[in-house]
């Protein structure tokens, strides 16, 4: 899958404390290994984290105007930075100080003065746990945004993937595609044939990334025969290609001899004319996000619109590019 975030990107650390050789210990200690933000005060603090949160909080008690005690009850008290651990730094030694932090949310305390092998594990194992807890939720989510045929992310997650393309100016192209003759084909010979083509079609789009290079690629399903890939630009007609050399050579296999070999389907309409359509084909639109001054999704998908409407033009499979303005057949 594409992410919509670099995932070399370091994790940040908010140190907030009054003190400035605390925060200087603490900064040696860490600034080879993540991003540091640093807050002078407990306003100072919260204004940080609503601007830029960060992964993990190490939070000194004792700060003038508002100590870590009340920092960290607003911060758990807001569904925005309720989740974001924090860590109290303390001189104090009294248990009912610290029972006092673990009750209003902080997930460990760690005791000046620090031991250094101590902090630098204890902050590993914090961050590794927030880490994988995000990617939980973030597979959570996506189950239940996903199609219940193929299990491919829904509409929530196409919608979210390309306005982080957009927002982190990604050098990708969206492909949307659907295929022509499938009504036809479901009329005929049902909709457990019909599934059995909408996954075909979505393990042709896996295998054709796969085999283009760009296995990290997004593939997503819309609904119904409908779905939205976003793949690095210099790939999408490599993808492209593959996919519909893939899709031409597998769907011929789900007609019956008759069908496969007139290279169509013959039936009737309502009132009782004799009807002919072709086999199952597959369309596709391009857009490069690069190509344009895109600011949201919907623009994206309105080129899109345009560019399928272009494709479905073509007999046979196709794929209609914005940013070249071609067609391939």
């Amino acid at each position: 899958m594409l992410n919509s975030q670099n995932e070399n990107q370091r994790q940040t650390i908010l140190i907030a404390d009054d003190s400035r050789m605390n925060i200087n210990i603490i900064v040696e200690i860490f600034k080879n290994e993540y991003e540091i933000i640093i807050a002078r005060d407990g306003r100072q603090a919260l204004k940080r984290v609503a601007s830029d949160p960060p992964d993990l909080i190490l939070l000194d008690i004792i700060m003038p105007e508002m100590d870590g005690y009340e920092v960290c009850r607003r911060l758990k008290a807001d569904a925005k930075t309720k989740d974001i651990p924090v860590v109290f730094l303390t001189s104090l030694s009294d248990k009912d100080e610290e029972s006092r932090g673990l009750a209003l949310g902080a997930i460990d305390y760690i005791k000046k003065p620090m031991k250094v092998p101590i902090v630098k594990a204890r902050v590993k194992n914090l961050l590794e746990l927030r880490a994988a807890m995000v990617e939980l939720e973030s597979l959570r989510l996506l189950a239940l945004d996903a199609n219940p045929n193929t299990g491919l992310p829904g509409n929530n997650s196409v919608n979210k993937i390309i306005t982080a393309a957009l927002q982190n100016n990604v050098t990708s192209c969206v492909i949307y595609a659907d295929l022509d003759n499938f009504k036809a084909f479901n009329d005929k010979y049902g909709f457990a044939r019909g599934d059995a083509v909408i996954q075909f079609t979505a393990d042709v789009f896996q295998n054709a990334v796969k085999t283009s290079g760009c296995d990290d690629a997004f593939i997503g399903h819309i609904g119904g025969d409908d779905f939205v890939l976003l793949v690095p630009s210099e790939k999408c007609h490599d993808v492209a290609d593959a996919i519909k050399n893939r899709f031409d050579q597998g769907i011929i296999a789900f007609y019956n001899s008759e069908d496969a070999l007139a290279q169509c389907i013959r039936t009737s309409d309502r009132q009782g004319r004799p009807k002919t359509f072709p086999l199952m084909s597959i369309s596709m639109a391009g857009v490069d996000l690069a190509s344009r001054k895109f600011s949201q999704y919907l623009q994206v998908n309105d080129t899109c619109a345009e560019m399928k409407k272009k494709a479905k033009e073509a007999v046979g499979s196709c794929f209609v590019s914005d940013r070249r303005n071609d067609v391939r057949l």
